[in-house]
């Protein structure tokens, strides 16, 4: 049983899916690398109910689909989550109304959706992916349902992967900048001269299109989903990020 312990996410074997989207980079702040560094808060109750057999992949007709009060975004507010995207899953703090406290087992385990979902996608307009998170079934938190852990887990992972040269090569010379500017203020970060030179000697990563804009700042719906690729509405959720 999910205790009140604080979560680790190290050790969970990592399979992030994510897809090349139609999205441009063009009016975004996040863009690109070069060639040469290619190497509305809904009652707690709703989250602790007992989980039903079987979890559906659609929304179930007329039944609005509402994401965990923890991932939601806040019009002019944002998530109660604090977390530099470019930084590890345990970073994370949770706003509460006296404190910050970090990520608990019990709340990674709970429900990301309600009602709970087999699977989720993640846009966001400064990424050209699109990120299915799926229930990790060899995690601490494993669930038949998409939980809040998956959510972070599975962002925290797909933007760590590198970029490679079809990616690079859909995005304008301008944009290419900006990305390789985001990817050298990353490595400068890394106190300890190794670690950075390794982390320099990996190239860009996809949490390079974020630029400066790094920080979570929750999910919100998608209202028409993505007819075109089958995801109904309640299945696909917008990113929103802002500078630290």
């Amino acid at each position: 049983m999910p205790g009140h312990h604080r979560v680790h996410f190290a050790d969970v074997p990592s399979t992030p899916s994510s897809t090349f989207s139609d999205a441009t980079l063009a009016s975004s702040p996040g863009p690109a690398t070069p060639q040469s560094l290619l190497s509305t808060p809904l009652p707690s109750k709703h989250y602790n109910t007992p989980s039903p057999s079987y979890y559906a992949t659609l929304p179930l007709p007329g039944a609005p689909v509402q994401v965990h009060p923890v991932l939601a975004c806040t019009p002019g507010f944002g998530a109660p989550l604090t977390w530099d995207l470019a930084e590890l899953v345990e970073s994370v703090l949770v706003r509460t109304s006296t404190a910050l406290r970090p990520l608990s087992e019990h709340l990674v385990a709970e429900a990301a959706t309600v009602p709970k979902l087999a699977s989720i996608t993640i846009v966001c307009d400064r990424l050209p992916w699109s990120i299915t998170v799926a229930p990790k079934q060899d995690a601490p938190w494993a669930a038949p349902y998409v939980t809040v852990g998956d959510v972070l887990f599975t962002l925290y992972r797909t933007l760590r992967l590198g970029v490679t040269a079809a990616e690079l090569a859909t995005v304008d010379p301008a944009s290419h900048q900006r990305v390789h500017a985001a990817y050298v203020k990353r490595c400068e970060r890394v106190q300890h001269r190794d670690q950075r030179a390794a982390e320099m000697n990996k190239g860009a990563k996809r949490v390079d299109f974020l630029c400066d804009a790094r920080m979570f700042k929750g999910l919100s719906a998608v209202p028409e989903g993505n007819p075109a690729k089958g995801l109904a509405p309640g299945v696909v959720w917008r990113l929103h990020t802002s500078r630290p």
